[in-house]
Parts: structure tokens; C-alpha cells; sequence
């Protein structure tokens, strides 16, 4: 009996090329398609800056996981990278660095949800 490698072929073919147009094309989120059709209403104004409130206590999560992760390479003594560098060190700043950018990034949030609530508030 001959294998039937050519019809599997073509089922998975057919799979990949309906399916890669689906995975290229990511829905749009309901944010983005607000900001799209904003228009000047105070509630869509309050609705955006609800949602920069949800992203900016986000960030200060991965603030409070950074801070726990820092916290226990400075209790721990981890060996030395294959750099030569001590691991508590390098972690440590790694730890800082992104403590320091998901601060930031709360706060540009913040700022953002403070500017569509005042707009909300003009009209």
C-alpha cells in the first residue's frame, strides 16, 4: 500500500494559509477603537482615562514583583555569572532598572488618565 502523504500535505497547507491571515491581523482592542471614534463626549473621555487607571496600577504590580525579586537576590549569595560579575549584583540592577521603568510608565498612565478627566469635565 502507498502512503497518503499528499492529502495530509494539503489538509495542513490549507490550515497554515487560512490561519496565518488570522494570526497577522490581531483584533483591535475596545481602547484603541474609542480613541479612534472619540469623539467629545465626557463619558468616552471618563472611559479612556478608567482604562490608563487600569494600565498604570498594572505597571506598579510588576513594580511590587520587581521590588520582591530584588529583595530576595539580596538574601540570597547566588554564584557568580559565567561574566565574572556576581549574580546578586547583576540582578540587582537588573531589578532597579525595571522598577524604575514601570514607575515611570505608571506615572505617564496617571498623567494620562488626569488629562481625560479634565477634558471630561469642560464639556
Amino acid at each position: 500500500m502507498k502512503p497518503m502523504k499528499t492529502p495530509w500535505m494539503v489538509l495542513v497547507a490549507a490550515l497554515f494559509v487560512v490561519a496565518v491571515p488570522v494570526h497577522a491581523q490581531p483584533a483591535e482592542e475596545p481602547i484603541v477603537k474609542l480613541l479612534n471614534e472619540m469623539s467629545e463626549k465626557p463619558e468616552h473621555h471618563l472611559a479612556i482615562a478608567g482604562y490608563y487607571r487600569t494600565l498604570a496600577a498594572e505597571a506598579l504590580t510588576e513594580v511590587q514583583k520587581h521590588e520582591a525579586m530584588r529583595n530576595t537576590y539580596r538574601r540570597h549569595d547566588h554564584r557568580r555569572l559565567k561574566t565574572g560579575m556576581p549574580a546578586r549584583r547583576s540582578m540587582k540592577r537588573h531589578c532597579d532598572r525595571l522598577i524604575e521603568l514601570h514607575q515611570e510608565t505608571a506615572r505617564e498612565y496617571e498623567e494620562l488618565a488626569k488629562l481625560h478627566e479634565a477634558e471630561a469635565a469642560t464639556n
